[in-house]
């Protein structure tokens, strides 16, 4: 006997196979709604592994501002349930990355 499937059976499958290929894409939208505008203008999720998300800052005053909230932002992620839970958010400033990688 054929499992019966429904809409909403297949996007969360789908959902959760983009998540493990492609995590940004998903991630990013969640960020958006978790955060509000004027934050997701300033931001970009970079990654997400093993439950830690990095997040690239536009200046080291957001990165460092939005780490002292990575707890109630860390909260919020995971009350838009991704598929994969928040434990923690890393940010990091554009600057520092650059420098990182001439090394």
């Amino acid at each position: 006997m054929a499992r019966e499937k429904t809409i909403g059976s297949i996007l969360r499958r789908e959902q959760k196979r983009l998540w493990k290929s492609c995590p940004g894409l998903g991630l990013q939208s969640l960020w958006e709604q978790a955060v509000g505008p004027e934050v997701a203008a300033n931001t970009s999720v970079i990654s997400m592994r093993k439950g830690v998300m990095t997040v690239s800052c536009s200046s080291g005053s957001w990165a460092c501002e939005l780490k002292l909230k990575g707890v109630e932002l860390t909260r919020r992620m995971n009350e838009l349930r991704p598929p994969e839970k928040v434990m923690e958010i890393r940010f990091v400033h554009e600057a520092h990355n650059a420098r990182k990688s001439r090394k």
